[in-house]
């Protein structure tokens, strides 16, 4: 079927999961309008030919839903409504072989770390000076801050490595540049997110060096809050407390993940879960 005529070059991204996965879209965002492409984010009204998915592969009832909406943008595509389907994310990170198989009618699938192969489908260039300049889907008012990427921990109820690798921690000047952009763009919120925020720092500074990253991210003119989060209670840094106290623009705040109090149920819980199967069309 011939694919409907539709606005030259406008892609649409969908983004499923975690804060994480939405900084990554807004990265996504940034380099294409960055590379003169029109493209939005979750638009109430598809009028694009290219639909960029970016999957969530955590849990189950996210694995299920990135599945339900690669194949709805797949039917939408065999229908002539769309021209392309690209998928990226944490599911094609760690299934990708088994989408392949399943859903061939997808254009491509991309992994987590492959955001200059996806911009290559576009003829783009990955533009190294954008990094820090990202656009923001969340209202103005707050921004997500990922500090770090990956995790080193291998809990085995968890497959976070397997989908997103090691530990990288954000250099501390480089999350102060983010910083002050989102600043003079409005943002009065910082919600500091990574897969473990207390085990940031180690690979850079050979330290956990999260209490001077909030030191100093607490000095930047404009911002009122600063919230932690995914803040992993073992190792946790404690002089992170008296830095909390001191700046009145920290919240008084931490989430804390506690998966479970039993070695023995832990263990059950061990190895990685098979890949979820697609419905038929």
């Amino acid at each position: 079927m011939k694919t409907k005529t539709q606005s030259p070059g406008k892609v649409n991204l969908i983004t499923l999961g975690c804060a994480k996965n939405l900084v990554d879209s807004e990265n996504i965002l940034t380099q294409l309008r960055g590379n003169g492409i029109e493209a939005t984010h979750e638009a109430e009204k598809n009028e694009a030919q290219v639909i960029i998915i970016n999957t969530c592969g955590f849990i189950e009832s996210a694995k299920q839903e990135s599945i339900d909406t690669i194949l709805e943008y797949a039917q939408a595509k065999e229908a002539g409504l769309v021209e392309k389907v690209y998928v990226t994310g944490c599911l094609s990170e760690r299934y990708r072989e088994d989408l392949e198989k399943e859903i061939p009618h997808v254009d491509a699938f991309f992994g987590t770390r492959d955001l200059p192969l996806l911009l290559k489908k576009f003829k783009a260039d990955y533009k190294h000076e954008l990094v820090g300049e990202r656009l923001l889907t969340t209202p103005r008012h707050y921004a997500y801050l990922k500090i770090a990427e990956g995790c080193d921990r291998p809990c085995s109820f968890c497959a976070i490595p397997l989908m997103r690798g090691g530990h990288v921690s954000q250099p501390i000047e480089q999350l102060l540049h983010q910083a002050q952009h989102f600043a003079r763009q409005g943002t009065k919120e910082l919600i500091l997110i990574a897969q473990d925020l207390t085990y940031y720092g180690l690979d850079l500074y050979k330290k956990r060096n999260l209490a001077e990253l909030i030191d100093r991210l607490a000095e930047v003119e404009g911002i009122d809050w600063i919230r932690l989060q995914y803040a992993y209670p073992a190792g946790f840094p404690a002089e992170i407390l008296p830095v909390m106290r001191r700046h009145p623009n920290i919240c008084r705040y931490l989430d804390m993940p506690l998966q479970h109090a039993s070695d023995a149920m832990l263990k059950k819980c061990a190895g990685a879960s098979p890949a979820p199967k697609p419905k038929p069309f």
